[in-house]
Parts: C-alpha cells; sequence; structure tokens
C-alpha cells in the first residue's frame, strides 16, 4: 500500500521550466514514478537533450519548446501537450527569474518582466488546462515558489511579491475548483543547490550566516524538493490542497541558534 501511494502509472505531467535545476528534477522523479512527462522550457536545445536523457533512464517525455512570456506560446503548449498526450493530470510550474534589485529601482518594464514570467504566465497557463482537469474530474497543480514570498526581503522583494502571488493563487483556486477533484497546492523551497542559486552558494560569506540560521546546517538538494512533488501530485497527498509546503531546512523557523 505505501508504494501505491506514490505511483504516477498512466499521468501525464506538463512540467515548466524542466530542463534544469528543481523543475528538471521534480519532472525526472514524477517520472520515476510512472508518469508521462511533457518537458517545457524555452530552450530548445536543453528541451531535447532532457528528452533524450529521460528516455535513456526508461521515462516517456516529449520536449516542448515554449516562451513564458507569450499568451500564444502558452496557448500552443498546452494545446501541444494535450494533443500529443491526450489529456494533462499534473501541472507544474517552475518557470521563474529572481533578480536582485531595491525597491527604488524597480521600473514598471523589470515589473513587469518579473511578474509576467514569474506570475502571470502561471495564471494564464492554469487557465488552458483547468478545463480539461474540470472535465476528467481530477487533477493536480503545484505551483514552485519560494520561502520568499513568506519572509521580509531586502533585494529580492519584486521576487517575493511574485511568489507570494503564486502562493496565493495556489489557495484561491483549491478553493474554487476543489469540488472538480482539483488539488493545487505551492512548494516554497529555501536555499537549493542549484544553478539558480549559485551566486549566493558560492558566496562564502553569505553561505557562513544563512547555514547559521538554518538548523540542519546545509543547502537543500533539488531531489528534496522533488520528493515533495511526488507526493503532492500522487495518492499519498490526496487530501492536501490550498497549502504552501516549505522546504528549508528550518530556516523560516529558526531563531539563530
Amino acid at each position: 500500500m505505501s508504494i501505491e501511494l506514490f505511483k504516477l502509472t498512466n499521468k501525464v505531467a506538463l512540467v515548466t521550466g524542466a530542463t534544469s535545476g528543481m523543475g528538471k528534477a521534480i519532472a525526472q522523479a514524477l517520472g520515476a514514478h510512472g508518469a508521462k512527462i511533457a518537458i517545457a522550457s524555452n530552450d530548445e536545445n536543453a528541451c531535447f537533450e532532457t528528452e533524450k536523457e529521460f528516455a535513456q533512464i526508461g521515462i516517456t517525455a516529449k520536449a516542448f519548446v515554449f516562451d513564458a512570456v507569450d499568451k500564444d506560446s502558452i496557448h500552443d503548449l498546452a494545446q501541444n501537450v494535450k494533443e500529443h498526450f491526450g489529456t494533462i493530470d499534473i501541472l507544474v510550474s517552475c518557470v521563474g527569474i529572481g533578480p536582485a534589485v531595491p525597491f527604488m529601482e524597480i521600473d514598471s518594464k523589470l515589473y513587469n518582466t518579473v511578474m509576467g514570467i514569474n506570475l502571470q504566465s502561471s495564471i494564464y497557463l492554469t487557465k488552458q488546462i483547468v478545463p480539461n482537469m474540470q472535465a476528467q474530474r481530477e487533477g493536480v497543480i503545484i505551483y514552485l515558489a519560494s520561502i520568499a514570498s513568506v519572509r521580509g526581503n531586502k533585494n529580492i522583494g519584486l521576487y517575493g511579491i511574485s511568489k507570494a502571488g503564486l502562493v496565493q493563487l495556489a489557495k484561491n483556486l483549491a478553493v474554487e475548483y476543489g469540488p472538480d477533484n482539483i488539488r493545487v497546492n505551492a512548494i516554497s523551497p529555501g536555499l537549493i543547490d542549484t544553478p539558480f542559486a549559485a551566486s549566493l552558494t558560492e558566496n562564502e560569506s553569505f553561505m557562513k550566516k544563512r547555514l547559521a540560521l538554518t538548523p540542519l546546517r546545509r543547502v537543500g538538494t533539488a531531489d528534496e524538493v522533488a520528493g515533495v512533488a511526488v507526493m503532492l501530485a500522487s495518492k499519498a497527498g490526496g487530501f492536501i490542497t490550498g497549502q504552501n509546503i516549505i522546504v528549508d531546512g528550518g530556516t523560516t523557523i529558526s531563531d539563530g541558534n
């Protein structure tokens, strides 16, 4: 029974940002548990390389190139995935950018870029997929947020605002579409060892301070985030919806001791 709880056999999962970091780890983990994977990214070469890599380890996957700031591209992505696989049972949105910019330096161009990629793209893609999930009376949506969504941020405030929007989006949709048996959650990682976080993990002074504030005294791995995604996507997470699961080694609850 415990193994069955995590099986995703015959499920179709669309994972955006699936060619690197946490997005790729989540896509691979879902595939390893039986899901068919739609790999979506704006990097064409990485998309097809990831498709080949997954095929070599027995994961059924198909690459789809799309632009997260182009509504037509997002629409086409959803349609192409449904046409190829027949349905979309699981959506995991992992696209995002996190420029370090003080509040007074935020201009309209930067605001539109960050909010467009981090929040608006997820909203629009979700709108393309929800009707299909309603029709089949089942679906799982997972947004990759950040602990920046639940704490104050000095130089990544705009990033934090966009990720907080994803967390609230999950809560709203969980309420609205729960009666259709659609579960919606967010995952908020702390500092994870990925290329996205390299500028931080390679900064010795920052790491000394950060690890002192993290009870587990280490950074997380992409696989540890992926494990949470598998749980949320499977029967193991069947009674979890509208939640923001924090995966940060205890950083946000630490008193610094």
